[in-house]
């Protein structure tokens, strides 16, 4: 257990190097990418209860480029929202202060993504975002997993209504097939869809 704790501790030492990942203006890792590398280290924190690193969560969340964030894509928001959730429950162990930021966080990017629940096609998912009108399998699973998240936090009714309302549609939508795999997405004529590849552009300055 000790080697394998140790080992765990080396990879998140890793993962803090600044060629992986800065909590900077303009994080190296791009902006989902570098929520989940959060959403890792607070894992390790509650895992290990080592509170060595609680102070780069407080760093990625001060500087974290909220305003880029806000125009992105739903999962890339409901990422955003899945972060705070568990870095606010971290909180409660480790900086009681940081619990109710993290978790207006949450509430924030969660309420942005929500809007991409609907129900014009196919009886309801959440469509990718802005410019999409296709029902993303991955962004609809977050929807469901932040919808608990949220009803957890905040014991609020609606989240949970959320929730159930999302897994009855997913499971019933035909984008798991009968092997149990999940498909990409269904087009607005619920047909299974693959994006094309979208090319980026990226500055570090």
């Amino acid at each position: 257990m000790d080697a394998q704790r140790a080992h765990l501790k080396t990879l998140i030492q890793t993962l803090q190097s600044p060629q992986f990942f800065t909590a900077g203006i303009f994080p190296t890792a791009i902006q989902w990418t570098s929520t989940s590398l959060a959403t890792i280290l607070i894992d390790y924190s509650e895992l290990t209860n080592d509170n060595e690193y609680f102070s780069n969560i407080v760093a990625f969340y001060d500087k974290q480029p909220v305003l880029s964030l806000i125009c992105q894509k739903n999962d890339d928001k409901l990422w955003v929202a899945l972060t705070y959730l568990r870095g606010a429950k971290l909180a409660q162990t480790h900086d009681n202060k940081w619990v109710q930021p993290f978790l207006n966080r949450a509430k924030r990017f969660y309420a942005l993504a929500r809007s991409g629940w609907d129900e014009k096609s196919c009886g309801g998912g959440m469509v990718w975002g802005g410019g999409s009108d296709y029902k993303n399998a991955v962004t609809t699973e977050l929807y469901i997993t932040a919808s608990i998240g949220m009803y957890e936090a905040f014991n609020e009714g609606d989240y949970l209504q959320a929730a159930v309302k999302g897994w009855s549609w997913f499971k019933m939508s035909g984008l798991i097939n009968d092997q149990g795999l999940v498909n990409d997405g269904l087009d607005n004529n619920c047909r299974y869809f693959l994006p094309q590849p979208i090319s980026y552009f990226y500055s570090d300055f």
